[in-house]
């Protein structure tokens, strides 16, 4: 799905989230994008490819096809969560799913993300708006990593990017997806 039209089913869950206290999550793969965070500059090397202005927080990076883009749209003054162990949440839930298909990643405080001992695998952009989440994680399955080359993704110089698909040839984005929800769903994570 195109990331603007993405990006207009999560304000519509985002009311639901609102009015209906209804929680959602979204698993999505765009077709090749820049997207640019609020703190963002124009991207001058990659105008190959689409670029998008949009609401969350972080810099400039590029969904495209091949990675799994998670929405969660919650209400975290319903759940009584802070913004800082929300992310830390998705990343947690986020590392496990690459445990349970034996991908060892850790965690990057500092340039906020999940990493194998190869480079970047998962990223992390949230906007919070009157305490609901919208926007999420984006993790690296089978995309072209090479797309990543047109830009300073993060913020970070010639950043190494990783993906689950040079350790695994027998996990798609749904196989992922499903197994990420679990682990979401989960109270020990």
């Amino acid at each position: 799905m195109d990331f603007e039209s993405a990006f207009q089913i999560q304000r519509n869950l985002w009311k639901a989230a609102k009015f209906k206290n209804q929680q959602s999550v979204m698993g999505l793969e765009h077709p090749a994008v820049i997207t640019l965070g609020r703190r963002a500059e124009l991207p001058i090397n990659s105008l190959t490819l689409p670029v998008v202005r949009t609401t969350r927080g972080g810099l400039v990076t590029i969904h495209s096809e091949g990675q799994l883009v998670i929405y969660p749209i919650v209400n975290l003054r319903q759940i009584k969560v802070g913004v800082k162990k929300f992310v830390e949440y998705l990343l947690l839930v986020t590392q496990k799913t690459f445990e349970d298909f034996d991908i060892k990643t850790f965690i990057d405080d500092q340039r906020i993300g999940l990493y194998t001992n190869n480079g970047k695998i998962a990223f992390c952009g949230l906007e919070i708006k009157e305490g609901i989440s919208q926007h999420g994680i984006s993790i690296n399955i089978s995309n072209d990593l090479h797309l990543f080359q047109s830009i300073v993704s993060c913020g970070v110089q010639e950043m190494a990017m990783d993906r689950l698909s040079n350790y695994r040839f027998d996990v798609n984005l749904e196989i992922f997806f499903d197994a990420w929800i679990e682990n979401w769903k989960s109270k020990d994570t």
